[in-house]
This record gives C-alpha cells, sequence and structure tokens, in this order.
C-alpha cells in the first residue's frame, strides 16, 4: 500500500468520524448542487435563470426558414408590398381586399388579422379544424405561406437567428439552407435524366453547375454582409450575434423527383468542396412524402456515389422521423431509416432518430452509432409537439443509456414558438437530465460540429482529459501554455471547445 494510499484511507476515516473537513467541492459539484435544489424549488425563477445563463454549446440542427419568427415575415412582406391571401400565404401584389388580397401592412394595423396571420405562419394556437385537421400538415404548410419572402431577407433572417443564439449562450450555429437558392433544380430540368450517375453528373456540370456554385457563393457573400450590417459586427457596439461562429448545411428538398435532388446534390458537394462556410448536406421535407420514401434508397446511393468523390464534405441526414401510426410498421422496418443513412449514406449524424426502436436489430443500431461516436441532433421540443404530439414521447433516453452521443436542438424554433433555452428545460423537467448530463450534451454539440481540426479531448466523448497540450492548462481566455496556445490557434474546433470550458469555469464560480 502506498503512502498516497494511506493518507486516503485516514482522510476518510477520519471525515466518517467527523474528526476532518469533507473535501471542498468542485465548481462544477456546487453548480450541480445548486442546479439539483433549483429544479426541486416552487419558485420556479431559480431554476429558469439557471438554465438560461446556462452555457449552451452550439445548435446543429437548425432550419434558417423555420427559425425566422412569423412577426419578421410579416415585416418582409410590408418591406415588399406584398399581399396575404385567404389563407394567410404571403402572396405578390396588386392587393386588393374584395378578392381576399389583403396588403400585407394590414397585420401592424388590424390586431385580429394579425394574430390569425401568426397562427397561419406557426403552430401557435393550433386547433384540429376540417380544413387543418393536422398539427403535423399545418407546421409543413407554413414553409410555403412564408417562402415568397425568404430568399430576398437572408440578411436580416440570419441577424436574428445568431442573435437569438447568442443572448441564449450558444456559441456555434448551423443553420439548413439552399444556397443556390433554386438554380440547381433548375439546372436539373434541363438535363435529360439517367440513372448513370456519372453520366448526370457530367451533363450537369457540361449545363452550368459551375455558375450555380458560384451564385451560391455570392449570395452567401450578400446574406453576411448585410447580416453583418444589421448586427453593427465591427463597430464600437456590436450585437452579441457578432461572436456566434456560423456555418451553413446545404439542404437537399428530398420529396423532389431524382433529377432535382442530383442535381441538389452535386450543387452541395461541389459548393462544400470550394467555401469553407458551408460544411455539409442534410436531406429535409417530411419523411412519410410518397416520393421521400420510395426514393429513399435511390437517395441514399447517390449521396454515396457523391461521397466518395467529395470525402471531405460532411453529411447530416434527417432520418427516423417516422412514428408508429404515422406510417405503416412495416415501412420503419424495411428500410431501416437510420441505419441505411449511415451505413449506405455515409451519415455523420442522425438528425431526430425518434424510430430507432422500431429499425432493424435496434440494440444492434444502438451499439453501432455508439461505436462509430454518430450523434444524433435532438430537438425534442419540437417531437413533443409535431411529431408524436405527446409528452414524454422522446428517445433521448434510450440514446444516453446506450451511450450514444446526444446534442439538442431547435428544429424550427420559429415555427414552433420556442428557443434553445426551452428544449434544455424540457430535457430536465421531462426527462429528469441532470446538470452533468446536461453539460455532456452541450460538449457533444461542439465535439461533433463540422469544423476543421483536432479536438481539445483527448478522446471522443471522454471529457475528462483534455488533449495533452492543454491537459492542466488554466481556463483563461488566453491559455498561458504555450504548446495550448499553439493547438487553439491550428484548430478551429479546439477554440470552440476552449471558449466553451472558459464559459463553464466562469458560470460554476457564481455557485
Amino acid at each position: 500500500m502506498t503512502v498516497t494510499t494511506i493518507r486516503a484511507f485516514a482522510l476518510a476515516a477520519l471525515v466518517a468520524l467527523g474528526l476532518a473537513a469533507s473535501p471542498p467541492l468542485s465548481p462544477t459539484d456546487r453548480a450541480a448542487a445548486y442546479f439539483t435544489a433549483a429544479a426541486k424549488d416552487p419558485d420556479p425563477t431559480r431554476f429558469e435563470t439557471f438554465i438560461a445563463q446556462m452555457p449552451k454549446g452550439g445548435d446543429l440542427h437548425h432550419h434558417l426558414t423555420g427559425a425566422v419568427y412569423a412577426e419578421s415575415y410579416i415585416r418582409y412582406a410590408v418591406h415588399d408590398g406584398d399581399c396575404f391571401d385567404a389563407g394567410y400565404a404571403i402572396v405578390a401584389p396588386p392587393c386588393d381586399p374584395a378578392t381576399g388580397l389583403s396588403p400585407a401592412s394590414r397585420a401592424l394595423t388590424d390586431y385580429d388579422f394579425r394574430i390569425r396571420v401568426i397562427d397561419a405562419l406557426s403552430v401557435r394556437n393550433y386547433v384540429p379544424s376540417p380544413s387543418d385537421p393536422s398539427i403535423l400538415g399545418h407546421f409543413f404548410d407554413t414553409f410555403y405561406k412564408f417562402d415568397r419572402v425568404t430568399n430576398g431577407h437572408w440578411g436580416e433572417m440570419l441577424a436574428e437567428v445568431v442573435h437569438r443564439a447568442a443572448i441564449q449562450h450558444v456559441i456555434y450555429l448551423e443553420t439548413m439552407l439552399t444556397p443556390d437558392q433554386g438554380e440547381a433544380d433548375a439546372l436539373g430540368r434541363s438535363v435529360a435524366w439517367t440513372d448513370d450517375l456519372p453520366t448526370m453528373r457530367a451533363r450537369l456540370d457540361a449545363a452550368g453547375m459551375a455558375h450555380v456554385v458560384a451564385d451560391a457563393r455570392r449570395h452567401l457573400d450578400d446574406a453576411e454582409r448585410t447580416m453583418r450590417a444589421v448586427l453593427r459586427c465591427g463597430t464600437a457596439h456590436p450585437d452579441p450575434g457578432c461572436g456566434v461562429t456560423l456555418r451553413y448545411q446545404n439542404q437537399v428538398l428530398r420529396a423532389m423527383p431524382r433529377r432535382d435532388v442530383f442535381a441538389q446534390m452535386l450543387a452541395g458537394f461541389e459548393l462544400a468542396a470550394v467555401d469553407p462556410r458551408v460544411v455539409a448536406l442534410n436531406p429535409v421535407q417530411s419523411q412519410d412524402d410518397a416520393r421521400a420514401m420510395s426514393d429513399f434508397e435511390p437517395q441514399l446511393r447517390m449521396f454515396a456515389y457523391l461521397h466518395a468523390l467529395y470525402p471531405q464534405v460532411h453529411l447530416s441526414m434527417h432520418a427516423g422521423e417516422l412514428v408508429p401510426g404515422l406510417v405503416p410498421p412495416e415501412s420503419m422496418l424495411d428500410p431501416s431509416h437510420i441505419r441505411d443513412s449511415i451505413e449506405i449514406g455515409h451519415a455523420e449524424r442522425i438528425g431526430h432518430g425518434l424510430d430507432v426502436l422500431h429499425e432493424r436489430n435496434p440494440r444492434r443500431l444502438l451499439a453501432e452509432m455508439a461505436r462509430r461516436h454518430i450523434l444524433v441532433e435532438d430537438p425534442l421540443y419540437s417531437h413533443e409537439l409535431v411529431k408524436p404530439g405527446r409528452p414524454g414521447s422522446d428517445v433521448i433516453l434510450i440514446y444516453l443509456h446506450a451511450h450514444v452521443p446526444v446534442a439538442l436542438a431547435t428544429d424550427d424554433e420559429g415555427v414552433i414558438r420556442s428557443d434553445l433555452t426551452q428544449s434544455f428545460e424540457r430535457a430536465v423537467k421531462g426527462y429528469g437530465l441532470d446538470y452533468r448530463t446536461l453539460k455532456t450534451l452541450v460538449r457533444d454539440s461542439l465535439e461533433h460540429a463540422f469544423v476543421p481540426g483536432t479536438d481539445l479531448w483527448a478522446a471522443p466523448e471522454r471529457f475528462t482529459a483534455m488533449n495533452p497540450a492543454c491537459a492542466g492548462t488554466p481556463l483563461l481566455d488566453v491559455p498561458p501554455a504555450p504548446r495550448c496556445r499553439a493547438l487553439l490557434a491550428s484548430s478551429e474546433k479546439a477554440r470552440l471547445e476552449w471558449r466553451e470550458e472558459v464559459a463553464f469555469a466562469r458560470f460554476e464560480r457564481r455557485f
């Protein structure tokens, strides 16, 4: 028995006899104890303040158009001189109330009309009716209703979402959008489809794919220029949103014809290969759509083909959004959407993942996801509202029990009328997550962010030991150790993770 062991036993004995003080609690221990007490306190202000001020890492599953609140879309429609039709969709002028086309400005002066518009552009106050019987259908319909004004207002939209992220203590955001604003679709329709993917790629490149990619980069440049102006970035009084690291996922509309889908994919891969701001591709639209279901595996083969050509481009995939009753049981089993997205489509992260227990051999699938470090992006607040549609229906505890990494996400915070803080609150109140688990989810969100560079941590999802270059270094904005400074200078990922550890240290010192 070593001297150190003898001393440890002696100290434990003295503590048990009440003859020595207990070892002091670490800052994390104190924060965890405060969190536990606050969560049980009948006065909710302690708990809500704690969650609001807690560092939240990255939001990895975020749709730009779905994240903007209806009030903003009203402003854009007013600015553009647009109208609302009888179903409260934004349409082109001229406006004529006699024909059911009200000027958008009416939503600024007519309160009852404004309420109806906001409810139509979101799931707020949703009540089933014969003409609108499903909250899931209502949810997806909102995107068509505000679609007219989105492409012309990306800069303002980006400013809104990064500001909201910053005031919630989010430091990294990946948002999904279509950088080419539909040009890839048009290009796809201009060439004849063939199942021979190399030939199809050659046809699209010959038809002008390079111009589509160049225009996509220009759209992002213009949007970011406007965003920075709105946020006053680079001035003496910048908005907190200027400090959020923003990256993009090129979304692929999977409910469209194959030629459109492949053209979108090719545009996304080629764009991500030349523009570091675009970090991944992601298929979107309702998974239970007839074409999305029938073309699921052909689309995965398209992803696999292009992944082989552009292996540096990351892939996150919406998968497992199917739940019992939404589709026939066999539709969740074959194809196995989560498994096939990973094994055929090369997905590195899975968005939603709700039907994991209904896929082929779920136990083995969970073990595979844990072994391969496949993170699940879990917007549990939206799951409870518009997917299964009932409290307690999320699967976060299943993944955590299987040691699959998870990050909380917002999904469509504007349409859902929520934010990331509400997801954190729901994770605690609905699923019993404790402070240390929340902290792990935050760290997972940055470790699995699609940013380049060496990880700050010595091993994946092991947040007890840092990379040797930074191990034991005081958590300061500028680490004193030269080796740690060198690591942070060379790795964007490590810089983000270090920034979050500094934020956690400051946060926990309050308790």
